[in-house]
């Protein structure tokens, strides 16, 4: 179902002390008058259309509106009238719709900001790392540092989510 953008009209209340409501008259496409399309409203200064008038149901095209002030007895005053050159109807929907694939991919953009910089360092993603001494690896170049431990234990390093290097 079709949608339509609703519209509020409004009016300065009649300063008459007898006025007790007002009625709304419409045209489309044409002046609009006593014979026009009508409906009663209550004391109220502002209506909501389509909602608040029923047999509002406008083809398309500008809409003229008028509106008189009524007494008790139904006597009507002078109309004031105001012209609406926007639609009240919904464009006709499309005819198709498809979906093809394609050879090309969608390769997602990188983020900006603060974030991207820290991500183009590594992050490590383990707890743990165990490595042992390989018996087999040809010995390493006598010039290495002394420190280092020789022995066949197991090294254990320990990362905790930080940039490789910090």
């Amino acid at each position: 179902m079709a949608k339509i953008k609703k519209r509020k009209l409004g009016w300065a209340a009649s300063t008459s002390p007898q006025v007790i409501g007002y009625k709304l008259y419409w045209a489309e496409g044409e002046k609009v008058d006593y014979n026009s399309s009508a409906v009663v409203l209550g004391n109220v200064t502002e209506i909501v259309l389509p909602d608040d008038v029923e047999d509002f149901n406008p083809q398309g095209g500008p809409v003229e509106f008028g509106i008189t002030a009524m007494d008790e007895l139904g006597n009507e005053s002078d109309m004031i009238t105001f012209e609406a050159a926007y639609q009240f109807k919904a464009p006709q929907a499309p005819e198709e719709l498809w979906m093809e694939a394609m050879d090309e991919y969608h390769a997602p953009k990188a983020q900006t900001g603060e974030a991207d910089d820290e991500a183009s360092e590594p992050i490590l993603l383990f707890d743990k790392v165990v490595a042992k001494k390989d018996e087999d690896a040809p010995e390493e170049d006598s010039t290495a540092d002394e420190s280092e431990d020789d022995s066949a234990e197991p090294k254990t390093v320990q990362h905790y989510g930080q940039p490789e290097g910090e």
